[in-house]
């Protein structure tokens, strides 16, 4: 059973107006399509640049079945190209006809009718559930593993640990998908798997998981699945002959055949799923086991349960029949149970789950609760039953659990609206050649109740001088891909003051409120300090004829006493003081000379200081006057 988390109220924000309850996002207006590798050439380290090169082009991989291929959604636009790649042998959009199968490679065929049921899904079996499913489904359950002082993983505080394997729905999923068969050797064997049957539990768990990818977009969601159905795992059980607590035996048995024997079959599940996560770099990971109920008459547990979840992972059960909701609305009861899996509550009535509790990363309250006098009474997959499932329902307060909430309305969810931080080294100037240095690091959203993780990371960190154009500055580990990245950049600038922005992006848009600035002041190598500055003329100012203006300043303090300026190189004439008068270390100043209608213009500048040292090194400004007016102004900057 579910116990009672935290009684507090949360207020909710922005997201509770803006999201529907019938329906949230749906889809988006990319173009489905099913990718094959060629069998010469598929890997998981071709499927990984399959996915990266999809990501690319705007398009982004939702069911990913290693080394075969899988299921992406890409622009329009992006589909052609894929056509002509050597290691695909199929670029599909349309459901493949059954004699046509055997022209595809046989080990893409689960994929195959996994895509033909996303496409035409299976019509549900008719009948009624029986009273006990028509309330709900199953439990979720606390896992009994969990440590009582964090998680023990010794990694970083920052990054989801061994036991965080599910704390949002959002980002990268590992899904272990195992079948169970009993081999007779301890309970006698009643159920035996056919292979319409192994292939329709796998279509219905990538009907369910497409559910939620394509409720909310936003989410970013894709799915990466360990093939155990196929060739279920054997267990010396047979387990719908027992109740759901002998799981303790037939999971050992499964866990065991795949090299995980511990004392506690939960470490087992756990050592698994994130070894899964290790082996396909998703950020998250769990495990679903299907038990064969075919031959059974109710088909649930001898205890009466016939679906049920741990809160927050590490896996879900389900047999096969799932009650009378039967194999073809399996996809319905996986949905329900994957919300438990991210921390979503149970809604029905019969779950006796109060409207304050509370539940996920983002510690929201179960105010959809059939079970008290709750603040919500909408439809939702939460509350069991198939109907949510085909109305695409969710209410605010179950998406608030798995952590799909927009606080501030900017189109990414709570916990991947991350922080961005620059830590700049101090600069080094060596002539005119600038070197910087520093760290730029990911913050999470901060959970109230869980330990603060991200799974967001870098994309970029960019670098630009006094507000021009953007430029890459260079990781130090050779790829920007983490929550926390060494940067590196060298510059030659011009002589004189400029400005220094630094900023970075994160995989999901985000990046620093503000660009961090620093000053840094370059000497001339003939002038030393002392300079001039012509400022670029905007289209504003060259329509209305402006006059050009500038700054002089002297970089060791001395006042600034005179600017001059001439056009052309005819004879140097005296500029104006903005403040009128030249008598500082810093002065703006106008050019007593106003825009030509039509031809090519060279303007410098140069300025003299109280010592009488005139600059020797003027500033320069290229003006070409004409049906198309254009400014040059030379100021060489150069990033290595």
């Amino acid at each position: 059973m579910i116990k009672p988390l935290n009684f507090s109220i949360l207020i909710f924000s922005i997201w509770l107006l803006t999201m529907t309850t019938a329906t949230a996002q749906t889809g988006d207006s990319l173009q489905r399509v099913l990718l094959l590798l060629d069998p010469a050439s598929a890997s998981q380290a071709s499927l990984s640049q399959l996915r990266a090169d999809l990501t690319a082009v705007g398009g982004r991989a939702i069911h990913i079945y290693p080394p075969s291929g899988l299921i992406a959604k890409l622009p329009s636009q992006a589909l052609a190209p894929l056509a002509g790649r050597p290691d695909l042998v199929a670029v599909l959009t349309d459901p493949v006809p059954a004699e046509q199968f055997s022209r595809y490679p046989t080990a893409a065929q689960p994929l195959i009718h996994a895509w033909n049921n996303l496409l035409n899904p299976v019509e549900p079996e008719q009948g009624t559930p029986s009273s006990q499913a028509a309330q709900g489904y199953g439990r979720a359950f606390w896992p009994p593993d969990l440590p009582p002082d964090g998680d023990p993983s010794g990694g970083s505080s920052l990054t989801p640990g061994y036991y965080q394997t599910s704390e949002f729905m959002a980002g990268s999923v590992a899904v272990g998908l195992i079948l169970l068969e009993s081999n007779g050797t301890g309970d006698p064997s009643t159920e035996d798997w056919t292979g319409p049957e192994k292939q329709q539990v796998f279509s219905e768990v990538a009907s369910a998981l497409n559910w939620w990818a394509e409720l909310n977009p936003a989410a970013g969601l894709s799915f990466v699945y360990d093939d155990h159905f196929t060739t279920p795992l054997p267990t010396s059980v047979e387990p719908i002959n027992r109740p759901y607590y002998d799981q303790s035996f037939w999971i050992s048995d499964a866990m065991s055949s795949l090299g995980y024997a511990n004392t506690s079959y939960f470490t087992s599940v756990r050592d698994y799923i994130n070894d899964l996560r290790h082996q396909y770099q998703t950020d998250w990971s769990f495990a679903i086991f299907v038990v064969d109920s075919s031959n059974d008459s109710d088909n649930y547990f001898t205890n009466g349960y016939f679906a049920y979840a741990y809160l927050g992972g590490p896996f879900l059960v389900m047999t096969s029949g799932n009650n009378g909701y039967g194999l073809a609305n399996m996809d319905a009861v996986a949905a329900h149970e994957v919300g438990h899996i991210f921390y979503a509550l149970d809604q029905y009535y019969s779950a006796r789950q109060s409207c304050t509790y509370s539940s996920g990363y983002l510690n929201v309250t179960n105010q959809n609760s059939q079970f008290g006098n709750c603040a919500s009474n909408v439809a939702s997959i939460m509350r069991g039953q198939i109907s949510p499932y085909t109305a695409k329902a969710i209410d605010p307060y179950a998406a608030g659990q798995i952590g799909w909430r927009d606080s501030d309305g900017d189109g990414i969810i709570d916990p991947l609206d991350t922080s961005l931080t620059v830590l700049p080294e101090p600069l080094t100037v060596n002539g005119n050649r600038v070197t910087g240095r520093g760290t730029v690091a990911i913050s999470p959203f901060p959970s109230p109740t869980h330990a603060s993780v991200t799974i967001n990371r870098l994309v970029s960190i960019q670098v630009r001088v006094d507000g021009g154009v953007w430029q890459a500055a260079s990781p130090l580990d050779g790829a920007i891909d983490s929550m926390l990245e060494d940067y590196a950049f060298t510059l030659d600038l011009s002589p004189g003051r400029h400005t220094l922005d630094v900023t970075a992006l994160d995989n999901v848009g985000n990046s620093p409120a503000a660009p961090h600035r620093e000053e840094v002041a370059i000497l001339d190598p003939i002038d030393g300090g002392l300079n001039t500055e012509l400022y670029p003329l905007t289209s504003d100012q060259l329509q209305q004829s402006s006059a050009p203006h500038g700054v002089a300043y002297d970089l060791s303090g001395r006042k600034i006493t005179r600017v001059e300026f001439r056009i052309n190189n005819s004879s140097w004439q005296a500029a104006n003081p903005f403040d009128g008068a030249f008598d500082s270390a810093d002065e703006s100043f106008v050019l007593n000379w106003t825009l030509p209608y039509s031809g090519a213009y060279r303007i410098e500048a140069r300025a003299t200081n109280d010592q009488g040292n005139v600059e020797r090194n003027p500033a320069v400004q290229q003006v070409n006057i004409g049906s198309s007016t254009s400014v040059r102004v030379y100021l060489p900057i150069l990033i290595k």
